[in-house]
């Protein structure tokens, strides 16, 4: 009976693997993770379970969010929409470094910033047996997210039951930024060249500006959690200046 209960205990063999890392050396956020790693095959739950791990390691969470990397085999197209929606309140800096396809590059076009610094990003139609608003919901997502309309129509053209990679122009074009994300930063952050000095310092802006609308999604995401690091710093994050 003990085996049967400890089994039950376990997430599902096929389900995401989450892992914090590159923790701070020293001070006073040392051992604190500084990224997070999703890898594996996207099923229903996951979204609960990634929740409950920020909401058991909130310190943790709210700086690994700044380096989000992603190795995501695919998975459930549903899951997939619930797990991006509710990392884009986040802000999360996403990573892919080989091929994204499907769940994957729904969830890497959740970031506030989105990186590829190798690899692929593809698109695939929900299953058949998606429910019935899942297609909308997919369709306005993307949109939201910053593909481009004549991607999206070219796509569900192509009647493609695989995997419908974008060209590099197409990723390009895509963005970086969410288009709401963008307006920010190009109304209040200095314009970014080919310098590495402007990318920090955009990236340094950026992060400034949506402090306290990362905060406010993060306290509702830590409703009833009593945490130390949390008290502490709560509202100073959430008065942070927009």
């Amino acid at each position: 009976m003990l085996l049967l209960l400890l089994l039950g205990a376990l997430p599902c063999a096929h389900a995401l693997e989450f892992s914090y890392g590159n923790p701070f050396p020293d001070g006073p956020l040392a051992g604190v993770a500084r990224s997070l790693r999703i890898s594996g095959e996207l099923v229903p739950g996951d979204t609960a379970r990634l929740t409950e791990l920020m909401r058991r390691k909130p310190a943790d969470a709210w700086h690994a969010l700044g380096r989000v990397e992603l190795a995501i085999s695919g998975g459930d197209t549903t899951e997939a929409l619930l797990l991006a929606d509710t990392l884009a309140t986040l802000y999360p800096h996403t990573v892919a470094t080989t091929d994204c396809a499907g769940a994957c590059a729904l969830v890497w076009l959740a970031g506030a910033w989105r990186l590829l610094p190798a690899g692929r990003i593809g698109l695939q139609q929900a299953p058949a047996s998606a429910p019935d608003k899942t297609p909308t919901d997919l369709r306005n997502y993307l949109l939201k997210q910053g593909l481009p309309a004549s991607v999206y129509q070219r796509w569900m053209a192509s009647r493609s039951q695989g995997v419908f990679w974008l060209s590099g122009q197409e990723v390009n074009t895509t963005g970086t930024w969410p288009p709401y994300y963008y307006q920010k930063l190009s109304a209040r952050c200095p314009p970014l060249d080919s310098t590495d000095e402007s990318f920090h310092a955009v990236r340094r802006c950026a992060a400034r500006l949506v402090i306290s609308q990362k905060a406010f999604a993060f306290d509702k995401l830590l409703e009833g959690v009593n945490d130390p690091w949390w008290n502490d710093n709560r509202d100073l994050l959430r008065d942070a200046p927009r």
